[in-house]
This record gives structure tokens, sequence and C-alpha cells, in this order.
């Protein structure tokens, strides 16, 4: 009774989970905001040199949103694989973050105003955060998968000298 009052790897466990939850929805968010920043930048500034790359942006980010809500859902699902293709789609959506990122610094040949060079560099560190975020979501992700399997493997290894002794038994 005193152990299962004192459990505290479930909870810990379950913190776990709360905290890359958090930080999915977080990182969603981040995006989400700086999608329609970029499509409200499009429609505004049609005169803007980097109207294209406002444009793109926000249909990168599109598609980074849509991919990190479906890998939020096939965790919540705990289907076969929900791990591995949590992992897949998370991957996929901060490599193409990575790349805008690298892409805000713009072209220093462009004359931009203070709102854009702002803007920029705004969206810049919200895409960092995101990236971070997503990164140790994954880190949580495989360090959770790691301590499932682990208990399931020692359970295997016990099962196995069962069944020797077992057979010993029945030998001799």
């Amino acid at each position: 009774l005193l152990t299962i009052a004192n459990n505290k790897p479930g909870e810990e466990m379950m913190n776990k989970i709360t905290k890359k939850d958090n930080g999915i929805k977080n990182s969603i968010s981040k995006l989400f905001i700086l999608r329609d920043s970029c499509v409200g930048t499009s429609i505004t500034q049609k005169d803007n040199p980097n109207i294209i790359w406002f444009e793109g942006a926000a249909i990168l980010l599109e598609e980074g949103v849509d991919q990190l809500r479906s890998a939020k859902n096939k965790m919540d699902s705990g289907g076969t694989d929900a791990s591995k293709d949590f992992s897949l789609s998370v991957k996929d959506a901060v490599s193409k973050l990575i790349v805008l990122k690298n892409s805000c610094r713009g072209d220093s040949s462009l004359d931009e105003s203070d709102e854009n060079t702002n803007w920029f560099a705004g969206a810049e560190s919200i895409i960092c955060e995101a990236i971070d975020q997503l990164q140790k979501a994954l880190q949580e992700t495989v360090t959770q998968a790691v301590v499932t399997a682990a208990p399931k493997a020692a359970d295997d290894s016990g099962d196995n000298d069962s069944v020797e002794a077992e057979k010993q038994a029945a030998a001799g």
C-alpha cells in the first residue's frame, strides 16, 4: 500500500507527457500566428519586394501546422506506431522550419523597411523557439519509447529463464 501511494515514476511520466503535449500545442499556436502574419503581410504589402517570400512562408507554415496537428492526433490516439509516426511528422516539420528560419535573414541587398526588418527578426525568434520545443518533444518521445520498451525486454528475459528452468526440471 505504501509503494502505491509513493508511486513517483508514474507521476513523472505523466508530467513529461503533459509537458510534451503543452510544447506541441505552444509550437502549433506560434506557427499559426506567424502564418497569419505572413498572409496579412502579403495582402497589405503588395509592393513588398519579398512578397513571394511571405506567400511561400505562409504555405510552409500551414504545412508545418498541419503536420504537427496530425502528429499530435497520432500520439493522442495511442495507436500502433504512434510514436514512430509522431517522430517522422515532427522531424519533417522541423526541417521545414529550419529552412524558413534561415531564410528569415532575408536579402541584405534589398532595402527593407524598419517594420519588415523587425518582422524578420521576430519571425526568426519565434521559429527558433518552436524548433527548440519540438526537438525537446522529440527527445521526450524517444526517451518514453526506451523506458516503455525496457520493462518488456526485462519481462521477456524472465520468461526465457523460467522456460529454461522448466525444461531442465523436466529433463532432470
